[in-house]
């Protein structure tokens, strides 16, 4: 009987030891080893990663990010900290964050200052596909206690994305230029979410198999493309026009016979979220197939 009751208070004792940090709001060990609370004060380095805090609503603790996290509207209002590739140390430091979420241009040196000053911080990648936004989504619902909102956002995204392939699968392929970037003028490859919204849509990338992003306009009307679509990050609202403007005088190409040259706003096709994906898929799909029924 003794022998019996050592063994239950061992079992209790590992139980508590594992149980622990759930039950005080800590979360499970960070990549350095170490594990943290539950964030209250968070600043964001990164658009993405700002609208996926919105996303995973966590955004009352978010308290500053940067002059190009503009989406949702409410996320322009918060406190600036720099630019997405210069941000103000000493301002985040002064604003004493218990985490800060960093983006793939984030210096080291300056994660390695705010660490040393024991702030938490947590280093994301810049997703290039659907399956690594879907990634980054729940890795930061991890981070921010907020797992299972992130897990039901990735199944119904995903769900509706199949919806597209779906509608779109057996319909004429349209030939597709991309346009992303205007000196020098940039287009998209493989392996990249801007391609995935050409082929789930139900087109096929001009550029597909180029080895970088740099074009030219020589090949866009070698390549002859039907549709031409326009999203230059970083560009106003102008200078999409502009660009129009400038492809339809080439009228020996499909896409200027027909008028089918589209400017998307930059903010929804070039920092996806897999909502925002699922949102410009749905535009870019029925752009090319105006016919289709996609529920919004």
């Amino acid at each position: 009987m003794k022998i019996c009751f050592l063994y239950k208070i061992k079992y209790f004792i590992l139980i508590s030891l594992f149980a622990y940090p759930f039950i005080c709001g800590f979360l499970p060990a960070s990549d350095a080893g170490e594990s943290h609370s539950l964030p209250e004060r968070i600043v964001s380095l990164g658009p993405i990663i700002t609208e996926t805090i919105y996303l995973l609503g966590a955004d009352k603790k978010l308290i500053a990010n940067t002059t190009y996290c503009v989406v949702p509207p409410d996320a322009g209002l918060k406190e600036k900290i720099g630019t997405v590739t210069q941000m103000n140390v000493e301002k985040i430091i002064s604003l004493k964050p218990d985490l800060v979420l960093a983006n793939a241009l984030t210096k080291q040196k300056q994660i390695n200052t705010l660490k040393s000053l024991g702030i938490w911080v947590v280093k994301f990648e810049n997703p290039k596909t659907f399956s690594e936004m879907c990634q980054m989504t729940l890795k930061l619902g991890k981070v921010l206690g907020k797992e299972e909102r992130a897990k039901q956002i990735i199944e119904k995204t995903r769900k509706e994305v199949d919806a597209v392939i779906e509608e779109t699968a057996k319909l004429p392929k349209k030939r597709v230029f991309f346009q992303i970037g205007i000196k020098p003028l940039h287009t998209s490859v493989k392996e990249t979410f801007i391609n995935e919204y050409i082929e789930l849509a139900g087109g096929e990338n001009i550029a597909l198999n180029e080895r970088s992003g740099v074009y030219s306009r020589e090949k866009v009307l070698q390549e002859n493309p039907d549709v031409i679509f326009i999203a230059t990050m970083g560009s106003s609202r102008i200078a999409g026009e502009n660009e129009k403007a400038g492809w339809m005088e080439f009228t020996s190409i499909n896409a200027s016979r027909n008028n089918e040259i589209y400017i998307l706003d930059p903010d929804i096709i070039c920092s996806p979220t897999p909502v925002s994906f699922v949102k410009a898929l749905k535009e870019i799909a029925k752009k090319l197939h105006p016919d289709i029924g996609l529920a919004e």
